[in-house]
């Protein structure tokens, strides 16, 4: 069954992901033979160390060392891996949204939650009216308590990206089904950064998903928010 890998880093020579063409075109047509209709982009934006010009300006020349090989790798969309810091609600963050849409992958921080958190959250969701995409809530487990996923999870129309890899780890399977419970915009990512141990891991997700009944049903709420996001369109 097809699905989009909504964060990856696969562009080459932008950050800490692919380093090279090379590389690049071997995690993007794995992604695909793992069942990948198309692969978002994600490279990561950090605040005070880049500016959104800077970070767009880096993007693009990372996807034209790419494009005379885009023929033979699957549709790739751009979007932006986005660190959330204190104020930078106050940037105008729509440029780095996923390419045609309104949707912000968020980055939170791994520590405990600071007490700026959900402001800036909120400040992103209502100010600048984005629809905010939590980038692999699954790795935040260790800081964040029940309680403040919840809070996360009451953003308006906020979408989970869970990562491949804790959908087919039994432990981070049985902590999330503790956060996630009722929550129905989902979707997945692979997070790849390289052809190694980072490398793409999608069928994993799928075949892990798929021997669960919580998962069958996870499952249809990532091909629901999917279908509804249509990203192939835009």
């Amino acid at each position: 069954m097809k699905f989009i890998d909504f964060h990856s880093h696969c562009l080459p020579n932008v950050d800490d992901g692919a380093r090279d063409v090379e590389t690049s075109c071997a995690m993007l047509t794995k992604a695909a033979e793992q069942g990948a209709a198309a692969v978002v982009a994600t490279p990561h934006f950090y605040w005070g160390e880049h500016t959104v010009e800077s970070f767009l300006q880096a993007r693009g020349a990372a996807v034209e060392q790419l494009r005379p090989h885009m023929d033979r790798l699957p549709p790739l969309r751009l979007g932006a891996e986005v660190l959330l810091r204190e104020h930078i609600s106050r940037v105008d963050l729509r440029p780095l949204c996923l390419e045609g849409t309104d949707i912000l992958l968020v980055e939170l921080p791994f520590m405990r939650p600071p007490g700026w958190l959900i402001e800036e959250l909120e400040s992103i969701a209502y100010n600048q009216r984005l629809t905010i995409m939590l980038a692999h809530l699954d790795r935040y487990m260790p800081w964040y308590s029940a309680e403040r996923a919840k809070q996360l999870l009451e953003l308006p129309d906020v979408i989970v990206q869970i990562n491949a890899e804790s959908l087919a780890d039994k432990t981070a399977f049985r902590l999330l089904r503790h956060w996630l419970p009722d929550h129905e915009r989902m979707v997945l990512g692979s997070d790849m950064h390289d052809m190694g141990h980072r490398g793409p891991d999608l069928d994993l997700a799928v075949k892990a998903l798929n021997k669960k009944r919580l998962g069958r049903v996870w499952w249809d709420r990532i091909q629901d928010t999917t279908d509804s996001l249509d990203i192939l369109s835009c």
